[in-house]
């Protein structure tokens, strides 16, 4: 008896160790409401179609000693002269079948001559669905135009054996002005890079989005991020913020707000 009351307190205690370790995040948090209605994808943000979205700006560009983190990405705050230089907003809504995103970014040097879709003006998009800090993230480096004019991505996705996969994305509309750009894209499920992102009410996944910018013919580079912590570098999971999967429905009532952890994150509380 004594001996079977050991197992279970250790069973339980296993399972709290286990509870606690699940989604070792940094703590930032973000939900992702409910495409009701689905926004109209032609390129031309409407904030009653988006809700409130995630607001980047020099004041979440890590500053640090090293230059470089564990995606090879570096963070350099003095590149960026204000929020007329490199801001935005960011969107994302779910319904069943398709994951929709959003980008509406303030840049007064819109650099798109880059070889590569990262080497570009663009916006970086992680999912982690296993919360471990791990390589089988899934990437998406979204940018307005490349190869001859065309929008579109790379993306990553392990679990599906894609990996830096380049593609022209017809149905990612932009529209590009000389004090910035905005876009609109759906990504039905059906998608390989969506493998293991279960679009599921209640779903917490791993969640990080920035900024690329590239000023002065791609020379200067930085990127305004959410959810890093100050106090790490490198792979490990406090890169990482949490998103979930709410089953509130976006209506012109409801704006998504963000969790007050955002709120003490972007003002510096």
């Amino acid at each position: 008896m004594k001996k079977l009351c050991v197992v279970f307190i250790f069973s339980i205690f296993y399972i709290l160790i286990l509870t606690t370790m699940a989604y070792p995040y940094s703590g930032a948090k973000a939900v992702c409401l409910m495409a009701n209605p689905t926004p109209n994808i032609d390129g031309v943000i409407n904030e009653n179609e988006w809700g409130e979205g995630i607001y980047l700006d020099k004041s979440v560009t890590l500053k640090g000693e090293k230059k470089y983190n564990g995606f090879g990405n570096c963070y350099q705050p003095d590149f960026i002269k204000d929020e007329k230089d490199c801001s935005g907003t960011l969107y994302f809504l779910w319904d069943k079948t398709n994951l929709y995103l959003a980008a509406k970014i303030t840049d007064d040097d819109v650099y798109l001559d880059g070889e590569s879709v990262w080497q570009n003006d663009c916006t970086e998009w992680r999912f982690n669905p296993d919360g471990q800090a791990n390589d089988s993230y899934i990437g998406m480096w979204i940018t307005p135009k490349f190869k001859g004019g065309k929008p579109g991505w790379m993306t990553t996705n392990p679990g599906a054996g894609i990996q830096d996969a380049v593609d022209e994305l017809p149905t990612l509309k932009t529209v590009i002005r000389n004090n910035g750009y905005e876009w609109e894209l759906k990504i039905p499920n059906s998608e390989g890079v969506m493998k293991n992102i279960n679009l599921k009410a209640g779903n917490i996944i791993g969640f990080t989005v920035s900024i690329g910018e590239n000023d002065a013919k791609g020379a200067d580079y930085s990127m305004p991020c959410w959810s890093l912590n100050p106090a790490q570098w490198g792979w490990n999971e406090a890169f990482w913020g949490e998103i979930e999967f709410s089953d509130k429905p976006l209506n012109v009532d409801y704006k998504g707000k963000l969790t007050s952890t955002w709120g003490s994150m972007k003002t510096g509380i």
